[in-house]
C-alpha cells in the first residue's frame, strides 16, 4: 500500500470515529450558547450595592469574603450581607437557583441561610 492510501484510510477512520461524538456534541448544544436565564427583577431597591455586571462576576467572592469576616472575626458590615440579598431579590428559585443552574454552580450559601 503506498502513502497516499495510508493517509486515505488513516482519515476515513478517523471521520468514522469521530462522526458521533460530533453529533452527539451538536445535539447536546456543545456548539451554540444557550439563552440566558431569565431573571426575577430586584424589589424594593433601584440599583444594587455594587454594579450589576461587577456582581455577576465577583458576588461569590464577596459573600465568602463577607463570611469568614462574620464568623472568624465578629464582624458584622452593613454594606454587603446575604440577608441583604434576600430583601431585593425575594424569590431564590427566581433569581439565585436560575442563575446557578444556568451556571452550573452549587452555592453553599444556602447549606446555612434559608431563603424563600
Amino acid at each position: 500500500m503506498n502513502a497516499k492510501g495510508s493517509i486515505a484510510i488513516a482519515i476515513t477512520l478517523v471521520a468514522l470515529i469521530a462522526a458521533p461524538l460530533l453529533y452527539t456534541a451538536a445535539g447536546n448544544g456543545l456548539f451554540t450558547k444557550p439563552p440566558a436565564p431569565q431573571l426575577a427583577k430586584a424589589v424594593n431597591a433601584t440599583e444594587c450595592v455594587e454594579p450589576a455586571g461587577w456582581m455577576r462576576a465577583n458576588h461569590m467572592n464577596l459573600l465568602t469574603h463577607q463570611r469568614d469576616l462574620i464568623v472568624r472575626e465578629g464582624e458584622r458590615g452593613r454594606k454587603y450581607r446575604i440577608e441583604g440579598c434576600a430583601t431585593c431579590h425575594t424569590k431564590r428559585a427566581e433569581f439565585c437557583d436560575r442563575c446557578h443552574s444556568y451556571a452550573g454552580a452549587k452555592p453553599e450559601c444556602f447549606d446555612c441561610h434559608y431563603l424563600p
